[in-house]
């Protein structure tokens, strides 16, 4: 799948999560200079570097990513630990975002799987959420669902906090030449 737009320069560096889990984390520039950073907890660079690009696409707007896929339907999003009848979806995938709007289209309750419950995957869930045109949207997290609800990110791009894993700030990012 292509990048929503064209990356002049990208990196992606394993990190250790607080957790002790292991995930990717892209940065992306886009050619006009905007950064984008995405993950993968499931150790799939494509994957990152999709999500990074999709949140250099928004920075670039100035827009948070429910807006640049049609724009907000929810402000929340419920979270629970069983999908009951609701379509599976996988949105940590290669493409994913486009397989999740494409579903959405045909489906009258989707849940997307944060597999690994972390803040970061919940989040971006949330986002891409807001956005879907599904009836019934949920994320689906295996284990605690607290809270019930999810606030949807207001800020532009895929509205993560970033600051939540120590590791990222540590990051030293090298700058294209």
């Amino acid at each position: 799948m292509a990048a929503p737009l064209r990356i002049a320069h990208t990196h992606v560096h394993s990190l250790r999560l607080g957790s002790g889990a292991e995930a990717l984390v892209a940065r992306v520039l886009a050619a006009d200079g905007t950064p984008g950073f995405g993950f993968a907890l499931e150790l799939d660079a494509a994957a990152a570097r999709d999500m990074a690009a999709w949140d250099a696409l928004a920075r670039a707007r100035q827009a948070p990513l429910a807006e640049l896929l049609g724009g907000r339907r929810r402000e929340e999003v419920p979270l629970c630990a069983d999908a009951g009848a609701a379509a599976l979806v996988d949105p940590f995938a290669s493409g994913a975002i486009e397989q999740a709007c494409a579903a959405a289209a045909s489906a009258s309750a989707l849940a997307l799987l944060a597999p690994h419950a972390h803040p970061w995957e919940i989040t971006f869930c949330a986002a891409l959420a807001a956005a879907l045109p599904a009836p019934e949207v949920r994320i689906l997290a295996r284990g605690s669902c607290s809270p019930a609800r999810v606030a949807v990110p207001r800020g532009p791009g895929i509205g993560i906090d970033w600051s939540l894993e120590a590791g990222f700030a540590a990051l030293r990012w090298v700058e294209p030449a």
